[in-house]
């Protein structure tokens, strides 16, 4: 019996291993806002869960020296931690980032919603400081602005930004900035003088709020009118800047044309008023001084009907 005994002894020792010595991990990766012992030390046991240190900014890293964790760790009840060689480990807490794109591309959205616009035109400025929004690494859902207010007439505006289904990590983040509704705009790439046609290669298209732009000219519209005054370079043009070009002045010499019938007959005249293409102007006729009206049809030329000797007699 007393062998029996000693054998069975001898089994258990032999058959128990050694509990291995908790040891220290090279690197950690964190997810939530404190680093536990269990995230720098395998073999923790039952105190894997206690709390260390802060863990970094999300999307950050940093290193604690093995001798701070060792120390810490023995605070909380956990000794004889194997380093392994380790002097520090590395903590990084991973995250998920929003760039200022993606929120800017948020806030023109909610803004054309809020304004009854389209987002496209909203021009959203997030500020010199703006930085991109961080959340927790296992936020995978959609972006999405939880509150948001705005003036239409200033701009300003004031947003609140979270990711749907955030079980971790900070809560929601505020971000204030401007978001002003612009219209296109036709702007000179040269100076312009007074009476010059605008081509093309004169304008370009530029974006400006609409507050400050409400008579600004389309470069659609701008095109083939002629400037009324003198136009600087890059400054928008107004709807009163322009004017239809002026094919014949007052005072100057004109070519009248009787069309009728087939019947075709032009002769020198004086021109009494101005007009622009599809204009009536009053024309003399430089011989008989008799005055007649016809429209403008090209530049320098005025067109009339009625019986061409009628016309010649004047």
């Amino acid at each position: 019996m007393r062998s029996l005994l000693a054998s069975a002894a001898l089994i258990t020792l032999l058959g128990t291993p050694a509990l291995a010595a908790p040891t220290l991990r090279p690197q950690a990766l964190v997810s939530s806002e404190l680093v536990t012992v269990g995230d720098l030390v395998d073999g923790a046991g039952a105190l894997a869960s206690k709390p260390l240190f802060r863990s970094p900014d999300l999307g950050e890293s940093g290193t604690v020296p093995a001798t701070d964790i060792v120390a810490a760790a023995a605070a909380v009840g956990l000794s004889g931690i194997d380093v392994q060689g380790v002097s520090e480990v590395s903590v990084t807490r991973p995250s998920r980032e929003a760039s200022l794109e993606d929120l800017a591309v948020a806030v023109a959205v909610r803004a054309g919603k809020t304004y009854g616009v389209d987002p496209r035109s909203i021009e959203v400025d997030l500020g010199a400081g703006a930085q991109p929004l961080r959340f927790a690494a296992d936020a995978m859902g959609e972006l999405e602005i939880t509150s948001f207010t705005a003036d239409p007439r200033t701009g300003r505006f004031d947003a609140t930004f979270d990711v749907a289904g955030r079980r971790s990590g900070p809560g929601p983040m505020r971000l204030s900035g401007t978001a002003l509704e612009t219209v296109e705009a036709a702007v000179p790439v040269r100076p312009l003088a007074r009476g010059d046609i605008i081509g093309a290669s004169d304008v370009r298209v530029v974006r400006r709020p609409r507050a400050a732009a409400e008579n600004a000219v389309a470069m659609a519209d701008a095109i083939g009118m002629a400037a009324r005054r003198a136009l600087r370079q890059g400054e928008p043009m107004q709807a009163d800047d322009l004017i239809r070009p002026q094919h014949v002045t007052r005072g100057s010499f004109v070519t009248l044309i009787y069309a009728n019938d087939g019947v075709t007959l032009s002769l020198k005249a004086k021109a009494l008023g101005a007009g622009a293409a599809g204009d009536l102007v009053p024309v003399q006729n430089i011989q008989s001084k008799r005055v007649v009206t016809g429209v403008v049809t090209g530049p320098s030329e005025v067109t009339v009907t009625g019986p061409a000797t009628a016309i010649a007699r004047r």
